[in-house]
């Protein structure tokens, strides 16, 4: 084994643990994510279940009926692990006050050693392009890095633009595509891979913060900087 140190990786600072989610709900100006509980679920057909072409790029065909939506989602609490929490989104605000309108899922890889964690989001309309589909992202991304995670994927399918768009726009970094790896619905599916790592995500928070502001937006709520401007902005400090 060469010990010539031009050949090793840098010395990890911290190789202490990363910590699994408390079940404290979190929340911020727009939504509260919730531990997914049964409660939740006709909410969450009316304003995710029920709309066929929200699970286009789903891994699972959509469901008919609210009963079988209640089992499936009952099917999926049964694989919430010690490794694995899914959040119901809950709007704070508007004509959907305190309805379900999506979920949220963080898994944690490896917690003692490589501390690997990946976000899934799976949105109703009432969250995509908004405010409040942003700040999921800020709130469990920021907590994943203060559990001690050192890295934070998200994977898509490769023809997912839209999903690969809002990587990019939170501040994931594309890594590389896996070749036919997965097979969805009898289709193909290639995988995108995106990730921020812990010395990035100081930037992202704060971009975060600045585009959620008030006075980034006007009266009629349309954004004044964009999210990848602002964080931009803030590599040149």
């Amino acid at each position: 084994m060469s010990n010539n140190p031009l050949t090793l990786a840098a010395v990890a600072p911290n190789t202490n643990p990363a910590h699994l989610p408390g079940p404290e709900p979190l929340t911020g100006q727009h939504i509260t994510l919730e531990r997914l509980t049964q409660n939740h679920f006709a909410d969450l057909y009316e304003n995710v279940g029920s709309h066929a072409d929200l699970w286009t790029w789903w891994p699972d065909e959509p469901l008919s009926t609210a009963p079988e939506f209640d089992d499936y989602l009952n099917e999926l609490l049964k694989f919430m692990t010690d490794d694995l929490v899914v959040y119901a989104v809950i709007l704070l605000s508007g004509p959907n006050k305190d309805k379900a309108v999506g979920l949220a899922f963080a898994l944690s890889k490896d917690r003692l050693t490589n501390r690997v964690a990946e976000l899934g989001l799976f949105f109703g309309p009432q969250l995509q392009r908004t405010r409040a589909g942003t700040e999921v992202v800020y709130l469990l991304g920021g907590l994943l890095f203060e559990l001690n995670h050192r890295r934070l994927q998200w994977n898509t399918n490769s023809l997912n633009l839209q999903s690969r768009k809002a990587a990019e726009r939170y501040g994931f970094v594309y890594e590389g595509t896996f070749r036919q790896d997965q097979i969805n619905k009898g289709r193909n599916r290639d995988s995108s891979w995106y990730s921020i790592i812990d010395s990035e995500w100081p930037i992202c928070r704060k971009a975060f913060e600045k585009w959620l502001e008030d006075g980034n937006f006007d009266e009629k709520q349309r954004q004044r900087r964009r999210i990848e401007e602002i964080r931009e902005s803030l590599k040149e400090i």
